[in-house]
């Protein structure tokens, strides 16, 4: 797991205020919740929980659930009142099933592998009510790859804290469509700096594989959103087709 996600827990939380905007990102999961008139919720990968306060405030009956507890710490604190309980999305142990499942962040992402993603969406079935919806964003590897960025840069300020992100991309293709993110970060605060580096495998999809994915865990597609680089997928749970393929590969683990 991404340093950034554990011990630079509270680098993350601060530097990405100007990374995300979380109040459009609520707005837009609102509304998709509102069709379907979800109130049960969870958020797999709610990290340090910027968007649990959206949801509470709008009476969402809100949970958020991530794999790494230095998150939930800063979550809980920031939130005391609200529910935040560690997991994993590929293995899902959870005593209530959901309305809606929500990954947010494009947290999917780090989903590198097919057995990953395999066992992460028949994870989520399980664990919604019947009918239930999956939503959830993902970089799309349409737009990722054909404009490959090995590049990029961000300055962001929170309080009397300036952050500087260099990131360095690299292509790997070993898992599908992923690369490589090599990531410096240099905090500045009150004259003194502090520099760190990180690494990680990210992971894009086509609509294609994730239709297929979904298909073969029990979803059908209702909506796709697409918002240059990345795609929302709304799915809505239905009966699994116990077909050769996904016999065989379960029984195979």
């Amino acid at each position: 797991m991404t340093k950034l996600y554990t011990k630079y827990a509270k680098i993350y939380h601060e530097m990405y205020q100007s990374i995300f905007d979380y109040e459009e990102d609520f707005k837009l999961f609102h509304k998709i919740l509102e069709k379907s008139n979800c109130k049960k919720i969870l958020e797999l990968g709610c990290g340090s929980g910027n968007l649990a306060p959206y949801f509470t405030k709008a009476g969402y009956d809100y949970t958020g659930l991530d794999i790494a507890e230095e998150m939930l710490d800063i979550a809980k604190k920031l939130n005391p009142k609200t529910s935040f309980v560690y997991g994993d999305m590929r293995n899902l142990d959870l005593r209530e099933s959901y309305e809606a499942i929500i990954i947010t962040g494009r947290s999917f992402c780090y989903m590198t592998t097919n057995d990953d993603v395999m066992r992460a969406l028949s994870s989520i079935n399980q664990a919604l009510a019947e009918n239930g919806w999956l939503i959830f964003d993902n970089f799309n590897a349409n737009i990722i790859f054909l404009d490959f960025q090995e590049k990029m840069f961000h300055e962001s300020r929170y309080g009397n804290r300036y952050y500087k992100r260099t990131s360095n991309t690299r292509m790997t293709l070993e898992h599908g469509w992923t690369w490589d993110w090599h990531a410096i970060y240099e905090v500045e605060e009150d004259g003194k700096k502090e520099t760190f580096e990180d690494n990680t495998i990210l992971r894009a999809f086509t609509e294609d594989e994730l239709g297929l994915y979904l298909k073969m865990n029990g979803f059908k597609i209702g909506e796709v959103i697409r918002e240059d680089p990345g795609i929302v997928i709304v799915a809505q749970k239905s009966e699994i087709k116990q077909t050769v393929a996904r016999k065989q590969y379960f029984r195979l683990r």
